[in-house]
């Protein structure tokens, strides 16, 4: 699929004549904090543009986050600006800025969690040096890699989009733009939906031999990327965005039967460690040496705020190794 993608610096595009050029378009809704001056100038003629004429669109910011506070504002950005919105690509988290890269792995995590908990597809933009060297482990996400060249190099896992150079030409756009080649076909897996990830029904049989259901929301330990990977290929949730999603489709006879939230991971019965949410038995875990709250809410799918309540913690910055502590 030819994807192109653009923001504020392409100007007032043509869209009727960009319309029968490409199969989609990924739209810049701004850069860093949920600041309304931060708003691509361009975004919302973009978004509604797109609509009109029924151009499939994504959307993308650009990250600066260096901390948690930082990464959940630049997610509320997003959510602010594509609210009401028809989204048939995923929300990518643009990861590029210089000075960013040590907090980019976890900014990402974050940024992620809170797209996904509010029902979007997300994904992650980088380039092919970042991708190799700073973003090791986030086989939880889609994957949007730069490498302007003639074939695209990265070998990771969930490589769907290709962006192979700035300086395409389009008829409709004044002067270069980005040019992608999408692997994905985003707009038909979405389908009818409003850009959100399918509710699950909420009941279903369970399959003969299979322990659990669709539409059970569970929590675990590994997970992999494909129904039939081996155990050496097994991804620890310690490097997901979260380590809990809801069974949205079982298939029988596979080694890892079970995929969550249509697409996120494919997990087996050994995999599974219980249901997730308030009813879910008491869960613990013994703090070990570098360990951060924050870090330790991301793995068990909870909050810091949540594990300071449950375990009488006033300063959250201040947690000591051995310590055994409700997650």
């Amino acid at each position: 699929m030819k994807v192109i993608d653009v923001s504020e610096h392409q100007g007032i595009i043509n869209w009727e004549q960009v319309k029968g050029q490409i199969d989609g378009a990924i739209l810049r809704v701004g850069y860093g904090d949920d600041i309304a001056s931060q708003d691509d100038k361009q975004w919302k003629r973009n978004a509604d543009e797109c609509t009109r004429l029924g151009i499939p669109f994504g959307v993308y910011i650009y990250a600066y986050a260096t901390n948690e506070a930082m990464a959940r504002s630049e997610a509320a950005h997003v959510l602010r600006c594509i609210k009401g919105y028809n989204l048939k690509f995923p929300v990518y988290y643009d990861v590029e800025e210089a000075g960013t890269e040590g907090y980019a792995k976890q900014a990402a995590q974050i940024f992620g969690d809170v797209i996904e908990k509010a029902g979007y597809w997300c994904g992650v933009y980088a380039n092919l040096n970042w991708w190799n060297n700073y973003l090791k482990g986030l086989e939880r996400f889609t994957k949007w890699v730069a490498q302007y060249n003639s074939q695209c190099d990265y070998v990771g896992a969930n490589k769907d989009m290709w962006q192979y150079t700035s300086s395409g030409s389009v008829t409709g756009i004044n002067g270069s733009v980005d040019m992608n080649e999408c692997y994905r076909n985003f707009p038909g897996e979405m389908g009818g939906t409003s850009g959100n990830k399918p509710t699950p029904p909420p009941t279903n049989p369970t399959p003969s031999g299979t322990k659990h259901k669709v539409g059970e929301h569970v929590v675990f330990s590994t997970c992999y990327v494909s129904s039939s990977d081996p155990n050496s290929r097994a991804i620890q949730a310690a490097n997901m965005a979260r380590n809990h999603g809801v069974i949205t489709s079982i298939k029988v006879g596979s080694k890892n039967p079970y995929l969550l939230d249509n697409g996120m991971c494919w997990v087996n019965d050994g995999d599974i460690r219980g249901m997730y949410g308030a009813n879910a038995p008491a869960q613990h875990y013994t703090i070990q040496a570098g360990d951060t709250l924050s870090g330790i809410a991301q793995k068990y799918g909870t909050t810091v705020s949540q594990l300071c309540a449950w375990n009488g913690i006033s300063n959250p910055d201040l947690i000591y190794a051995g310590t055994r502590i409700r997650v």
